[in-house]
């Protein structure tokens, strides 16, 4: 009869820097998934009240509009005056977020006119266009014409915002729009 294998009766724990670090790791991550079974009435009102609030609010960083945090009503084309959160799709690299809030200037139908530097939406004046941006890089005004069915002509508040006077930046396309923005402060 063939003898058993002899198998040790404890492993021993593995040495070191690594094998530290996992078990000290690994104690805190179950002392942290332990935590909400502690507070668990404070984790049920918490969680959701801050999932909803992260859906529902947007904080703007950008001096392009006055206000800080916006509360977005998503699933709505914004109409003409309103401000709108869209989805930046243009070529432009290095920009610090690629959603914007600007507010909608002109809607499918209106005529954009350029004077010089100076665009124009019907008789409204939207701003001169900057040959360049802060850090240098080209920027060509929008060419004049018809806005398509489809889009917007997006408007910052701030003379240097990067909004539609700009063919980097363009019309918003209808579904690059994520919602209608309601400045709170």
């Amino acid at each position: 009869m063939a003898a058993s294998p002899q198998f040790p009766q404890s492993i021993p724990a593995p040495h070191g820097h690594f094998a530290r670090w996992r078990r000290r790791a690994g104690g805190e991550l179950i002392e942290l998934l332990c935590l909400p079974l502690r507070y668990w009435k404070a984790t049920l009102v918490f969680l959701p009240v801050a999932v909803w609030l992260a859906m529902h609010y947007r904080v703007n960083l950008s001096p392009s509009m006055p206000w800080t945090l916006a509360r977005v009503e998503y699933g709505r084309l914004p109409h003409l005056g309103e401000l709108m959160l869209y989805e930046y799709r243009g070529a432009m690299r290095g920009l610090p977020s690629h959603t914007f809030f600007k507010e909608v200037a002109g809607i499918p139908g209106d005529v954009i006119s350029l004077e010089g530097q100076a665009v124009w939406i019907g008789a409204c004046y939207m701003g001169l266009a900057m040959p360049a941006t802060r850090e240098g890089k080209r920027l060509t005004p929008i060419a004049p014409g018809v806005i398509p069915p489809g889009y917007f002509y997006a408007k910052g508040e701030h003379p240097a915002s990067f909004d539609s006077r700009y063919r980097e930046s363009g019309l918003v396309p209808f579904d690059a729009v994520i919602g209608v923005a309601h400045p709170v402060f």
